[in-house]
């Protein structure tokens, strides 16, 4: 399945100035596969060390860490070439070897001319208490398939090069469209859930894996122990599927745990991008400030959000009983996770005055300019809340309405169909 990712992974390769680089993301979202695919089409071969499998090859890192050594070391127990650099050197599973982490910085100051990948998760939990070499790698985040990965691995290539080029999309192609961005709210981005439904067509299959995945996630949660409680992660889950699109507060989140308890359950499933948090910011100007005590959150994939829900395959085939709310909140998840892919953080205004209930979904900055975003899922929807943002912050220029009525605009208000968010 074609990745975007692989743009980037180019633009490291031919850097002036390469670093090795840091790869990391959530559990099962294609990262290893996309190194190897990678790899494969622009360099020879790819000498590739899961840490986790060969433990043997941890002594290579614990003498010391020079970096020259531990090549020749390497190439005598891998055989391989190592040190012409044209193979790719890929270090997975790295959050199992810290001193493999720590020796990245001596790759770059002392043979740097050696393309090194590391991947890996629980990066941010696993050396929390470890320096990163600040200054000598670059940092990569993946995210699950987005939609136009998922169109391309539907088989609908055409579809989104007319959405690119398009700016008046007929009302029979967005009526396909629309279904097909339906299929994606259910199914979501996680390849081995796209490869399901692919290869079967059927939903039921599709939950199945999702359950699976979810189920592999929650078993996880006792690595977390003992900075937090594993049934405090599962009430956060819990309670995070409930408040989707919702402002809260921590306390909000679970009727069992102390507030401090559940604020370090948020913090480390935002660390593992189980989840992402969604500060609410003050607008005045750039840098954005947090505002309040409130936030919201979403799920790192729309599709096991939907599974966590209780959403079933009937409710996928019969979606007219789809509620206003659930309709709203799942447009709303889905347009964070495009956004997180180019921005990799997420913002919202909200008033935090006594009574106040003005909220804008989303606040990005754009070469300077703060651009407010907010999400509709169908083709009307009251903007009462943009309009009392554009009074009390004037200074504000445009803003973006993504919803399901046609391109336009209306003064400050720029009108965008909701399927061309990873076009802003």
């Amino acid at each position: 399945m074609e990745r975007i990712i692989s743009q980037y992974l180019e633009k490291w390769k031919n850097g002036t100035n390469r670093k090795p680089l840091i790869f990391s993301g959530a559990r099962q979202i294609g990262k290893s596969y996309s190194i190897r695919e990678f790899g494969t089409k622009h360099f020879e071969k790819i000498i590739e060390i899961n840490f986790e499998k060969r433990r043997d090859l941890h002594a290579v890192f614990e003498f010391n860490l020079d970096a020259a050594r531990i090549t020749k070391e390497l190439e005598i127990l891998l055989g391989m070439d190592i040190m012409s650099g044209k193979n790719l050197l890929f270090f997975d599973e790295v959050q199992s070897c810290p001193n493999a982490l720590q020796s990245l910085r001596y790759f770059y100051e002392d043979i740097h001319h050696i393309p090194i990948i590391a991947a890996g998760s629980l990066f941010d939990f696993e050396f929390r208490n470890i320096s990163f070499p600040v200054g000598r790698v670059e940092f990569l985040q993946m995210y699950p398939m987005n939609f136009q990965e998922f169109l391309y691995a539907v088989g609908q290539e055409k579809l989104w090069q007319f959405i690119l080029n398009e700016d008046i999309i007929p009302e029979h192609i967005q009526k396909q469209i629309y279904e097909l961005l339906d299929d994606y709210f259910f199914v979501g981005g996680m390849p081995e859930v796209v490869q399901t439904y692919v290869l079967e067509k059927d939903y039921t299959k599709v939950q199945k894996v999702q359950g699976d995945l979810l189920y592999a996630y929650e078993n996880d949660f006792s690595k977390y122990q003992p900075v937090v409680n594993k049934d405090c992660l599962l009430e956060i889950l819990g309670g995070l599927a409930k408040n989707i699109g919702s402002q809260v507060i921590y306390t909000k989140l679970s009727n069992y745990f102390s507030s401090i308890t559940i604020k370090k359950g948020v913090t480390v499933l935002n660390i593992a991008r189980l989840i992402h948090k969604v500060q609410n910011v003050a607008i005045g100007g750039v840098p954005l400030l947090s505002s309040g005590k409130q936030f919201k959150m979403i799920f790192s994939d729309i599709g096991l959000l939907s599974k966590l829900c209780g959403i079933t395959p009937s409710d996928r085939i019969l979606k007219d009983k789809w509620t206003a709310h659930f309709k709203g909140f799942m447009a709303e998840q889905f347009v964070g996770q495009e956004l997180l892919i180019k921005y990799n953080k997420l913002q919202y205004w909200a008033r935090t005055e006594p009574g106040a209930n003005s909220e804008v979904d989303y606040i990005i900055v754009e070469d300077g300019n703060i651009l407010p975003i907010e999400v509709k899922a169908g083709e009307k929807g009251s903007l009462k809340s943009l309009h009392t943002l554009f009074e009390k912050h004037p200074h504000i220029e445009q803003a973006i309405v993504l919803s399901k009525s046609k391109s336009g605009q209306i003064e400050k208000i720029k009108f965008v169909p909701l399927y061309k968010v990873g076009l802003l």
